[in-house]
């Protein structure tokens, strides 16, 4: 997904890259300066970089469609479709660059194409299929993995219905073993284009930053040993070992329902899949776990279409690392083709009532999308309280990725304020878009006008203290505790900052 970003920037008159970017925790610097101190605005760069991820969508939606269509037929193949078409959650990820939208992309195809082989037969034509498709999805999002535990599970809930179980498991399992080794492949030759400019000694380097410093030492040896002797695998497996160690050892603070901790909980996922999908959505889970009970045919697609759901989930009740639902962006389509199958099978059975509330559904998503357009980001269903009252469920990615400070710029200069106090989180620039510097840089208060980014209203104390940043948390704090004492709600922007009027205050130190 990175490189596709790359690629689109090249439309672009940027300067050349120096000859060794700096890697790992040195690259902050360079990469703020590439976006804001160059000759092409962050604006520009921004948009190109992110135009591929609308064809990602694209294609996801087109993967779906098709599929269905094949399946199901074509009315079936319409509701899928537009179930994902009106989903926020989606959409909101097809307008940034990231590695989740693309995850739910190759995740279906991966599945899909693993099943052509196991229906149609070991043909090389199929086994290439879904060797590619694997590999592309392991470079992708290193989540991938959970891909090989899911096939081996399809595989074998399939051979339990051959007459001849034992021979039928070993043409699987040898057929799984020729994926893999086709999908590695794969992952050496893409990550032989990313490492091919890079330095030995900045690969290892950057390895032990993310392996050795989160508490495995000896592993990071181990991969720094493998890179030495071949640079992509090592590097790849680098990057495994990284999001495994972030798994163990806890990536950040995670909030839920108020509440923060470093080591996450148990039930996050869950939680975030009730509250941030639509009421869609939920329906077709309702009707897909009820046809479970009750319909032989949606038992039939259930190790296709729901077994990858639920080891996703089943995998998410471990993770220490819950910062958002687009993490679980690849159980939406196979829910969108599960409701598909339902659509059909109740369409075939003449259930006319309930075809028209089905088919309802898509255009409640649209009303959902449309109400909460443009910041899809923020979405929170009606059962949580939309997304004013979502944030007090969840926060992080699930409200913004600071993508509001573009309009607290243009609301600062509507209301003519020339120099507002600024708490900001993400990813873009204070001093760039209102001209004063962020809080957190110079932590002292402006009297009048506070924007505060909800994220460090959640939880902000807590992350600069678990990144040691001790004076950056109590500076905040104070910040809070002179909002709660003496500011006056002073409205929003978008659902990630809060605006506050102050009389006078005391400066944080």
């Amino acid at each position: 997904m990175k490189m596709l970003a790359g690629l689109a920037l090249t439309a672009l008159p940027l300067p050349l890259p120096p000859e060794r970017v700096p890697m790992g925790n040195r690259f902050t610097d360079y990469g703020h300066d590439f976006l804001f101190r160059g000759p092409v605005s962050p604006d520009a760069i921004a948009a190109a970089a992110r135009a591929p991820f609308l064809l990602l969508l694209a294609l996801l939606l087109g993967t779906v469609f098709f599929w269905a269509r094949a399946r199901y037929g074509p009315g079936a193949a319409l509701f899928a479709v537009t179930i994902l078409a009106f989903d926020p959650n989606l959409v909101a990820h097809a307008g940034v660059v990231h590695t989740d939208l693309g995850a739910a992309l190759t995740f279906l195809v991966a599945v899909l194409a693993w099943e052509n082989l196991r229906r149609s037969g070991p043909s090389l034509k199929n086994l290439l299929g879904a060797a590619v498709a694997l590999g592309i999805a392991l470079v992708t999002k290193f989540s991938a993995v959970y891909l090989v535990p899911i096939f081996l599970l399809q595989g074998l809930v399939d051979v339990r219905r051959d007459a001849r179980p034992g021979r039928a498991a070993a043409r699987m399992l040898g057929g799984l073993v020729l994926v893999g080794a086709g999908a590695l492949v794969v992952v050496l030759g893409v990550y032989s284009l990313v490492t091919a400019r890079m330095d030995l000694a900045d690969q290892r380097r950057v390895i032990h930053e993310m392996v050795a410093l989160r508490g495995a030492p000896g592993l990071s040896r181990a991969v720094e040993g493998i890179a030495g002797v071949c640079p992509p695998l090592g590097h790849y497996l680098g990057g495994l070992a990284s999001v495994a160690r972030q798994n163990a050892e806890g990536g950040g603070v995670n909030y839920l329902f108020g509440k923060v901790s470093v080591t996450g909980f148990p039930l996050y996922f869950f939680v975030a899949f009730l509250a941030k999908s639509t009421l869609a959505f939920l329906a077709i889970s309702a009707l897909v776990l009820a046809a479970l009970a009750r319909d032989p045919e949606s038992r039939k697609d259930a190790p296709l279409l729901l077994l990858p759901v639920g080891v996703l989930f089943l995998a998410s009740i471990g993770s220490s690392y819950n910062i958002g639902i687009r993490h679980m962006l690849p159980v939406y389509p196979f829910l969108a083709l599960a409701g598909a199958g339902i659509f059909a099978r109740v369409r075939r059975r003449r259930g006319r009532a309930l075809v028209w509330l089905l088919a309802a559904l898509p255009a409640v998503s649209a009303a959902e999308l449309a109400r909460i357009h443009p910041h899809e980001l923020s979405y929170f269903n009606a059962f949580a309280g939309g997304p004013e009252r979502g944030r007090r469920i969840l926060s992080d990615s699930n409200v913004d990725w600071g993508l509001d400070l573009k309009r607290l710029s243009a609301e600062a200069r509507r209301r003519g304020v020339a120099r507002p106090t600024v708490a900001y989180f993400g990813g873009d620039d204070v001093l760039y878009r209102l001209g004063v510097p962020d809080f957190m840089a110079e932590p002292g208060v402006n009297p009048g006008f506070i924007a505060i980014s909800a994220f460090y209203l959640a939880e902000g104390p807590a992350y600069f203290r678990y990144h040691g940043a001790l004076v950056a948390a109590g500076a905040l704090e104070k910040l809070i505790a002179e909002i709660a004492a003496r500011g006056r709600p002073a409205g929003r922007v978008g659902y990630s900052i809060d605006l506050y009027e102050l009389g006078i205050v005391n400066n944080a130190r």
